[in-house]
């Protein structure tokens, strides 16, 4: 079942080629498994380094619209950096990427296979509807790993509670643990040349291979 989720419609005035994927699902999360990771060691990662190879991350797909989304709201994308380019980053370095367990680990997949950020909340938490918008002067949250994060002009996700994502870095409230049944997968779109219906399809086939999750629904807003 589809969940209420709803895109300010102010924001495109600003920047109009933004689209979000949603993906909703039951999930019984698993610690991070070490076949998933001998996949992405062998058949995703090396792709992933020849393909960003020489590029400059403006150049990159995925992460060139995210970019220029956080310029249009008025935010630095040199100083806070979407997600996926900071994966992207990880991977060009060589470093190992984060094993965090089986919902989140694919979440990160995809992210970096699209150059997409891509968010995974846990519905458990969230309260009402959900609406994505601009976050104003002193809305923040606590960042996973990270301390309390300002948020103002960026576009967040929000609920009846708060703010509690974004296509830079998610709030502890929301995020995917081991006690997680109800999930909502964000993939957050800036680029209107990206086939976003493809993607969700393979990304439903990512979880149901690698979370072993059920009953994946898909749309678009």
């Amino acid at each position: 079942m589809k969940y209420d989720v709803r895109i300010d419609k102010a924001l495109y005035d600003a920047y109009p080629e933004i689209r979000l994927g949603l993906i909703r699902f039951s999930a019984d999360v698993k610690p991070a498994d070490n076949t998933f990771w001998n996949f992405m060691h062998k058949e995703i990662l090396p792709g992933i380094v020849d393909s960003i190879e020489g590029k400059e991350w403006g150049e990159i797909p995925g992460v060139r619209g995210s970019r220029l989304a956080y310029k249009a709201f008025g935010r630095n994308p040199g100083r806070y950096r979407v997600s996926s380019e900071a994966l992207l980053r990880r991977v060009r370095r060589g470093d190992e990427l984060y094993h965090i367990n089986s919902v989140v680990d694919v979440n990160n997949l995809i992210s970096v296979k699209s150059g997409l950020s891509v968010g995974s909340y846990d519905l458990g938490h969230v309260v009402g509807p959900v609406v994505f918008r601009k976050a104003v002067e002193g809305e923040h949250y606590t960042g996973i790993g990270k301390d309390v994060l300002d948020m103002e002009n960026m576009l967040v996700l929000a609920d009846d509670e708060g703010i509690f994502g974004s296509s830079m870095s998610d709030s502890t409230r929301c995020m995917i643990t081991e006690t997680a049944k109800d999930v909502l997968v964000v993939i957050y779109c800036f680029e209107n040349d990206i086939d976003l219906e493809s993607l969700l399809e393979e990304s439903k086939e990512a979880f149901l291979r690698f979370a072993d999750v059920k009953d994946p629904e898909s749309w678009i807003l």
